[in-house]
């Protein structure tokens, strides 16, 4: 029988000292007869006949060997062995260099803030991505020889899903022999370690992986700082906004400011927000008693509550709680429980039924102190309320019809700031 090749274009069997395929006329190479690639293939190169144990080291080696090698033929077993060998290594890589790499960039708005630390971590972790990468890429190739196709079919990979599906499947079938037409003959091929080309495209790799990389790793930096930054300017922008409500840091002192609701007679009432002031409000030009005003709160309810009945029942969102002592210097009978308060924004209100019992009669050296309720129907926030007027009324005893002082109407209008 006489010796045979296999076309270097459509792979059909052809006589070995053939110049053109008589099946597709495409003009052939100098390629060795059967045995003689046979023998080639098995000594130089690694491929299907060759005797050498099938195992992860020496894949490993043969992988190494021919990196940019596209020309030949591997096996299945050498080719799957190889795989695991890469797959293996690219997850120590990722875990020993990688996690660092992708975490903290080398360099955030320009090269010329570099950490030249993490420079080099990149480099050396993007070089051994970057030969594994291509490693994997031309063994790929070299399988597809084997199975008499064309390193052509890699391109499916662009195809989404369908495509990385097909060539799996093409990496999976077995070794054809029109493959040989793929072994080229060479004598004594130098090996790519000595080609100027092969690092230079190693270099270019690298640099553009690890560029790579780095903007990954700029992006999620520079994303975390803004979240952070995000997140402290609303803390503060809160903080703040509570402050300036509640007042507490230099004005107040009393304990219903920290608390989440109000109780006005038998309701409990939630408060959303609240401001409290201090204020320095004292009369003492009557009846030798002395009436102080040190607190005024104003409280925004959370959500709209019901007070009264009949007629009188009405919603409100608002309260404003005066608190009031009264040191009686002579026998009195006062009654800020009574009063009106009107407010800068226009309203006008009297004193809530269930405010604290502190006023009425009191007798001469006594003293008595409590809050005093207004309920507001209306309040958009607890910063519209920047000054309230006050007036309630007081009298004492006494047989001189003449004496124009033994009833007062006390009248004061309070700046909340």
């Amino acid at each position: 029988m006489s010796e045979t090749k296999y076309c270097i274009n459509c792979g059909k069997a052809i006589p070995t000292n053939a110049t053109f395929c008589p099946f597709c006329g495409a003009t052939q190479d100098k390629v060795a007869s059967t045995e003689d690639q046979n023998t080639i293939t098995s000594e130089q190169h690694n491929t299907p006949n060759q005797p050498e144990h099938v195992n992860m080291w020496t894949t490993l080696k043969l992988g190494m060997r021919q990196t940019f090698t596209w020309s030949q033929r591997i096996t299945r077993p050498q080719y799957w062995w190889l795989y695991l060998d890469l797959v293996l290594i690219s997850l120590v890589l990722t875990i020993v260099l990688g996690i660092r790499a992708y975490s903290y960039p080398a360099f955030i708005l320009s090269p010329l803030h570099v950490n030249v630390l993490q420079t080099v971590l990149l480099l050396i972790f993007s070089a051994l991505m970057v030969w594994t990468s291509v490693m994997q890429f031309t063994a790929s190739a070299r399988r597809l020889h084997d199975s008499n196709r064309s390193a052509h079919y890699l391109w499916f990979y662009l195809l989404p899903l369908v495509g990385p599906i097909l060539i799996i499947v093409f990496l999976c079938q077995r070794s054809e022999p029109a493959g040989k037409r793929f072994d080229r003959l060479a004598s004594q091929p130098k090996p790519w370690t000595h080609k100027w080309w092969t690092w230079c495209l190693l270099v270019l790799l690298t640099l553009g992986y690890a560029a790579l990389i780095n903007i990954t790793a700029r992006d999620t930096a520079m994303d975390a700082a803004l979240t952070t930054t995000s997140k402290s300017a609303t803390t503060n922008s809160d903080d703040s906004y509570s402050d300036s409500d509640s007042e507490e840091s230099s004005d107040s002192t009393d304990s219903d400011s920290d608390s989440d609701s109000i109780t006005i007679g038998d309701d409990d009432i939630d408060i959303a927000n609240q401001k409290a002031y201090s204020t320095s409000f004292t009369d003492s030009s009557w009846a030798k008693s002395t009436f102080k005003i040190d607190k005024v709160t104003v409280y925004k309810t959370d959500g709209t509550y019901t007070s009264g009945s009949g007629n009188d029942k009405k919603d409100f969102n608002g309260v404003v709680k005066v608190h009031m002592s009264i040191h009686a210097g002579q026998d009195i009978s006062a009654y800020p429980t009574q009063a009106k308060l009107s407010t800068n924004d226009g309203q006008q209100v009297e004193a809530d039924m269930d405010s604290d019992d502190f006023d009425g009669d009191l007798n001469s050296g006594t003293d008595s102190d409590g809050n005093v309720y207004f309920i507001l129907s209306k309040l958009s926030s607890v910063k519209d309320i920047t000054s309230i007027r006050l007036k309630w009324d007081a009298s004492y005893d006494t047989d001189d019809y003449d004496d124009d002082n033994a009833y007062k109407t006390f009248d004061t209008t309070l700046n909340l700031n």
